[in-house]
């Protein structure tokens, strides 16, 4: 058994008095854990929703400046776009810790 699992378990019998229905939830998730099967140096990026909310607040501010969108489609082509330039931007960049284990990662994933 893994240290994490360990580690899992562990919290899991000394909350599972108080909190008995997240407890048995939070066993159930099988892929809990996958992130730490990568290295150490990326896994804080694996697990954190950073780019996530970030995201989100760009598309929220890029919207507000719209007053409104006449039609359904209006707005989905404007999501688009705004997907296309967030997608163009964030391909030039590496996230933190990857660089370094770049070959590492095209080994295991090609």
């Amino acid at each position: 058994m893994s240290c994490q699992v360990r580690k899992l378990n562990d919290f899991a019998n000394n909350w599972h008095q108080t909190y008995p229905k997240l407890i048995k939830n939070l066993l159930k998730m099988p892929n809990l854990l996958t992130f730490m099967d990568f290295p150490p140096a990326i896994r804080g990026s694996l697990y954190s929703t950073n780019f996530i909310e970030n995201f989100n607040k760009h598309l929220k501010r890029n919207i507000n400046h719209k007053e409104q969108f006449p039609t359904e489609d209006s707005l989905d082509r404007f999501l688009v776009s705004q997907f296309n330039v967030y997608n163009e931007k964030s391909m030039k960049r590496i996230h933190r810790g990857f660089k370094g284990l770049q070959d590492t990662l095209e080994s295991s994933f090609i």
